[in-house]
């Protein structure tokens, strides 16, 4: 529209009849769905919905919203004066249009404790730190704290702007250590990171641990088991800190003995929303929330592969989204290629992740990450989106965003 001279104040009305979105309601009772797919049909749109619906043969059905920002939004309107709660369902609508939006804006923050981290440039990185003998790709190489702050400081430099620091493998199959053991390793790292400068995220799934690495200074909690230790949320809500939400099924010793999904993005998609419920109804800000869909945690290479697919999917839930697929099996299955030679194969992921939304990557190779990520910056960045974003900012497009 730009190139071809449209008036500037034409954007607000047109940009909403050309974006197009689906978007997937679930659970929702018969009579309900047939309201909205009939709301939908009159206004241009379509919604798809179960075979048993228009009879009311059936209990519940799923059902895809498809149209224009424009039509989802009227569709918004129309269910205010709806039974069967649709008004939520409306709401609902309105706020994944809002969160997919901001998202595709660069719009998204990350708050830690001391820290602000905006998303709409290169992608945050966060270099991965194992002090532990037995992690997948790295057990005991930096087991010794001196060793491990050497490398933290290697990461730093090459670009790093986190320090993912963990004590206990969460490789499939690992064994789990107790609290003091996991403190007594990660304690000095921590504060030494800290005295240095650096970010320090601590991989954690155990509430004392975490307690132990905030008061160290740590600024946020990677919690692969998304706040299961009851004090978790406390902790981190206590010291202000940010957390990383992922999803898993089981624990490591078990986890890829069910690796089987009737929806896998509807499995990961509800658990990860739910999660953020939890988060913030335990005194957490939303803004101190990140995502994280568990790549190699209960997941199959097929699973692995649709994730990546269709990552662009979690923008809806409005919180960044961490991928961390650095050196994992899935990758070698595909090339055939032992840990310490999945280099391309990883940076082939992370580059595909970063278009399809990711917002951080963990990582073990920085240097590569961080060039990665800047060349997908470079072509993500351009004149139209910076338009439409300028217009945004200014108000030009609040009935695109706001319903």
């Amino acid at each position: 529209m730009q190139r071809l001279g449209v008036d500037l104040g034409g954007y607000s009305y047109m940009i909403p009849k050309q974006q197009h979105y689906s978007l997937k309601l679930e659970g929702l009772t018969p009579p309900a769905a047939n309201i909205i797919k009939q709301e939908m049909l009159s206004i241009g749109a379509e919604a798809a919905v179960a075979k048993g619906t228009v009879s009311c043969t059936i209990k519940e059905t799923g059902c895809l919203l498809s149209g224009t920002v424009g039509q989802l939004q009227r569709l918004v309107k129309k269910l205010e004066s709806q039974p069967y709660a649709l008004v939520e369902v409306g709401r609902a609508v309105a706020d994944a249009l809002s969160n997919i939006r901001s998202a595709e804006a660069g719009e998204l923050t990350f708050v830690t404790r001391s820290r602000s981290f905006d998303l709409k440039g290169r992608a945050i990185i966060m270099g991965i730190l194992n002090v532990t003998p037995d992690s997948f790709s790295d057990g005991g190489e930096f087991a010794k704290a001196d060793r491990a702050v050497e490398r933290a400081l290697e990461m730093g430099a090459e670009g790093a702007d986190i320090i993912d620091l963990g004590g206990e493998s969460t490789r499939p199959g690992a064994e789990p250590v107790s609290v003091q053991e996991e403190t007594e390793r990660i304690l000095p790292v921590v504060e030494a990171l800290v005295n240095n400068g650096i970010v320090v995220s601590i991989d954690t799934t155990k509430a004392a641990v975490a307690r132990v690495a905030l008061e160290a200074g740590a600024e946020l909690v990677n919690d692969v088991s998304a706040l299961a230790d009851e004090g978790m949320a406390v902790a981190i809500a206590e010291h202000q800190a940010g957390v990383i939400l992922m999803h898993r099924r089981g624990c490591p010793g078990q986890m890829q003995s069910n690796t089987t999904y009737n929806d896998i993005m509807a499995e990961v998609y509800g658990y990860l929303a739910e999660k953020i419920e939890c988060a913030e109804q335990a005194g957490i800000e939303r803004e101190r929330i990140v995502i994280d869909p568990g790549f190699g945690f209960g997941k199959n290479l097929g699973g692995n592969l649709e994730l990546l697919r269709r990552l662009r999917e979690f923008q809806s839930l409005g919180r960044p989204l961490l991928v961390g697929t650095s050196r994992k099996s899935f990758i070698g299955k595909v090339l055939d290629k032992n840990i310490d030679q999945r280099l391309t194969g990883t940076l082939a992921t992370q580059v595909a992740a970063l278009m399809n939304g990711a917002g951080l990557l963990r990582v073990h190779d920085v240097r590569q990450a961080c060039e990665a990520a800047a060349m997908v910056a470079a072509i993500k960045k351009g004149e139209s989106c910076e338009v439409v974003q300028e217009l945004a900012s200014k108000g030009g497009l609040s009935e695109a965003r706001d319903v």
